[in-house]
């Protein structure tokens, strides 16, 4: 037992040839010098590397974009995706409305909607501010803070909008194969904005909402929306200090029958736009609950 801890300790340290580890100080020395130009080299290289990347790659948008970009392929055009608000949780699409627990100021679908729209309202006073083109709804109706967007009275308005897709120009019209549904929409052919139309996602659910208004930057319509092609391209954010206002409709769901989930369906028509139900491009999909329960039954659960 000896023995073996005294081969051990030698191992460590040899106190005859003055060694630690199997090196004298001189080879820890010059090993110590080694490693520690070569991590002084590697780390100058990936710094060159970093500002040439830097330095290369443009700072307010992505380098492959429009028609080179990494989302578009021979078999599947660029087609923008469709987006809406009020949404609290990226995995959820459910809008639960509580006409019996609303309460003024502290619905999270009021508070959602008002955080997203500060960006159309907000205003800067710093010299090099750049902010061309302000979207917005002169007449938007019930869809305003002051009116609670209608969820107070079971009329809800949801926020519709095309996502950002940097140097994507819409053109107005539509794709052959879209042709019979543009027709039953019944939307008006528009030479400078792209429509918009949404439904009940399945005949049940068609039949359970009614009388939808669309209130647009060109005024209301019962059949469809539009979103005006001045409005883009999305051109990115130079310098980091432009704001980008995206353009969107208000859909506000006048006749919607409580106590069911309903399954909406918003769709985009354009000229260059490709529709795909699967994959869900050019479309949006979110629930609706109008929860009613009549005063006389909560009074009898009492």
């Amino acid at each position: 037992m000896g023995s073996r801890l005294s081969a051990v300790i030698d191992t460590v340290y040899n106190s005859k040839r003055r060694e630690f580890l199997g090196r004298d100080g001189a080879r820890w020395g010059k090993l110590g010098i080694f490693y520690f130009f070569f991590y002084l080299g590697l780390g100058a290289f990936f710094c060159t590397m970093l500002a040439v990347f830097m330095a290369l790659t443009p700072r307010d948008r992505p380098r492959y974009h429009a028609k080179t970009s990494c989302m578009r392929t021979r078999s599947i055009p660029l087609s923008p995706g469709f987006g809406f608000r009020p949404q609290l949780d990226i995995e959820k699409n459910l809008i639960l409305i509580d006409k019996n627990a609303f309460r003024s100021g502290l619905d999270p679908y009021v508070k959602s909607l008002n955080q997203y729209l500060r960006v159309y309202y907000w205003k800067h006073d710093n010299i090099g501010f750049n902010q061309t083109k302000t979207f917005k709804i002169s007449n938007p109706g019930d869809c305003t803070s002051q009116n609670q967007y209608g969820y107070s009275n079971g009329k809800p308005c949801i926020l519709v909008k095309m996502n950002k897709i940097v140097g994507f120009i819409p053109k107005p019209g539509y794709l052959s194969e879209d042709k019979h549904a543009f027709k039953s929409a019944r939307c008006r052919s528009n030479s400078n904005a792209i429509a918009v139309h949404c439904y009940g996602e399945y005949p049940a659910d068609a039949d359970n909402i009614k009388n939808i208004t669309y209130i647009s930057e060109n005024g209301y319509d019962n059949n469809c929306g539009s979103l005006e092609t001045k409005w883009f391209p999305y051109e990115g954010k130079k310098e980091r200090q432009d704001i980008y206002q995206a353009p969107y409709i208000w859909v506000q769901f006048n006749e919607v029958k409580p106590n069911v989930l309903i399954n909406v369906m918003c769709r985009i028509f354009g000229a260059n736009i490709n529709f795909d139900r699967k994959s869900s491009r050019a479309l949006t999909r979110f629930q609706i609950y109008v929860k009613n329960i009549p005063k006389s039954k909560l009074s009898g659960e009492i």
